[in-house]
């Protein structure tokens, strides 16, 4: 999963995506600069907001990478409030 949220950062022209973890979450990727990897301990992704927060997660918990349609027509940028 960790080089198929790659292939989608590196694009070219680059096209906003969806990350769904197993809870059911669906966070969107507006820009490449919106999400990154973690070096140590390998296996995370992380996903970062405009307003200044991030959300960490294990690569074992991402069940689906892609442009994917939300159950409420919206999808979480991943703000944690």
């Amino acid at each position: 999963m960790i080089q198929t949220i790659k292939d989608f950062k590196y694009t070219q022209p680059f096209e906003p995506f969806d990350i769904e973890l197993s809870s059911g979450r669906v966070l969107h990727v507006e820009t490449p600069d919106h999400v990154a990897f973690t070096e140590f301990p390998q296996s995370r992704v992380a996903v970062l907001n405009d307003n200044g927060t991030s959300l960490i997660v294990s690569i074992l918990h991402v069940v689906n990478v892609g442009h994917l349609p939300s159950a409420k027509g919206e999808t979480d940028n991943g703000n944690l409030g």
